[in-house]
């Protein structure tokens, strides 16, 4: 599941319930669906310093400066202090997960992130 689909099948459950004559829990949906989609929007349209950039995308800092400087991606700084949008930001590939005793499951992962 991609958890960009959610705010959609949230919304879709409040239709549900409203059916149901659920009124109160349909508007609770709707309001985390449309939380959701305005975090997600703000996240991800985040201007981030060059090294965060470099962190998020694979890509070395002289790269994505040189993307910047070129127009490839748009300056949301300022002349000599530029920042990225996240959406903006080409990803490298990454190998697939290995699975079984050395890879990390969805739940490893998930936790790992929490203490980042």
């Amino acid at each position: 599941m991609n958890p960009n689909d959610l705010p959609k099948r949230w919304r879709q459950r409040a239709a549900e319930l409203r059916d149901l004559g659920l009124e109160s829990q349909a508007r609770c949906f709707e309001a985390c669906a449309d939380e959701l989609s305005a975090d997600w929007v703000t996240w991800w349209t985040e201007p981030l310093m060059i090294a965060e950039a470099e962190a998020e995308s694979g890509y070395s800092r002289s790269q994505i400066g040189r993307l910047v400087k070129d127009g490839t991606i748009a300056n949301m700084g300022k002349d000599g202090a530029p920042r990225v949008r996240r959406c903006d930001l080409p990803r490298k590939a990454q190998a697939p997960e290995r699975s079984g005793n050395g890879g990390m499951d969805l739940a490893d992962r998930v936790l790992a992130g929490r203490d980042s």
